[in-house]
């Protein structure tokens, strides 16, 4: 399906998806100025979820020599908690056996737990009394939650090499007597993950990896938070890697 704005005049676009299924999607656009020249050309994977909405946003500007239009995919924690619910619905297409792309549901409910806990320190900066140079409880809570992905999704010859108590372990070392953290550590010593880790099967397919990386990409940055630069390499999908913007998300109603 192909939908085209002609003549599109300049300003703030909104494209939104609406799920009708839990699936994977991909989404391309495209955008000329006045005089016919080409200057964007995006490409997108995402998740849909039945419900749901997905929205990118297109600040175009037509005229010739203007600055080249940006894109920026709205995210919120429910879209990151989408991706992964989606994720475990989803067949690895390289799979002959029709394998799952997340792991078992053990491994896909304490992931969504991190993304709740983030959210619930979203904001835990703005609540102190005393401003603090640098206040990222939910950021560093997301990357953890990247982190962990990154390590099931690794083939490692050595068990040790892909031990996600190691990250643990270094969080905790750094954020441990953080007042900003305390909500977080009091929850999570609570999980019942502790107590299946050891059976759960933890895995995430390099596609599944690449989406909810992106969609967990933004929503850090949207926070005020900053990815590595390998990250931003590969942060979305424009032909000539220019940086589309970042949108902060309004605030989730879950």
């Amino acid at each position: 399906m192909e939908y085209s704005i002609v003549p599109a005049i300049s300003g703030q676009y909104t494209l939104t998806i609406f799920g009708i299924s839990n699936n994977k999607y991909y989404l391309s656009i495209r955008a000329r100025n006045s005089v016919g020249t080409e200057i964007i050309y995006a490409n997108y994977d995402g998740y849909s979820f039945i419900g749901s909405t997905n929205s990118y946003v297109l600040k175009y500007d037509s005229t010739p020599g203007a600055f080249v239009p940006v894109i920026a995919p709205i995210i919120t924690f429910d879209r990151l908690r989408n991706d992964i619910l989606v994720a475990q619905e989803q067949n690895d297409v390289l799979s002959p056996q029709g394998a799952k792309q997340l792991g078992d549901e053990k491994f896909v409910n304490n992931l969504i737990r991190l993304i709740n806990l983030a959210e619930k320190l979203d904001g835990a900066c703005d609540r102190r009394k005393a401003k603090k140079d640098k206040c990222e409880p939910a950021v560093n809570v997301l990357k953890l939650f990247l982190k962990r992905l990154e390590l099931a999704s690794r083939k490692c010859d050595k068990p040790a090499n892909c031990d996600e108590e190691r990250e643990w372990t270094a969080f905790r070392k750094v954020h441990g007597k953080d007042d900003d953290y305390r909500d977080f550590f009091r929850d999570w010593d609570r999980d019942d993950w502790h107590k299946h880790k050891r059976q759960s099967r933890r895995f995430v397919t390099d596609e599944a990896l690449k989406i909810i990386k992106d969609d967990a990409g933004w929503l850090i940055k949207s926070l005020g938070g900053e990815m590595d630069k390998r990250h931003d390499e590969h942060h979305g999908n424009d032909k000539n890697g220019r940086q589309p913007i970042s949108i902060r998300p309004s605030p989730s109603s879950h």
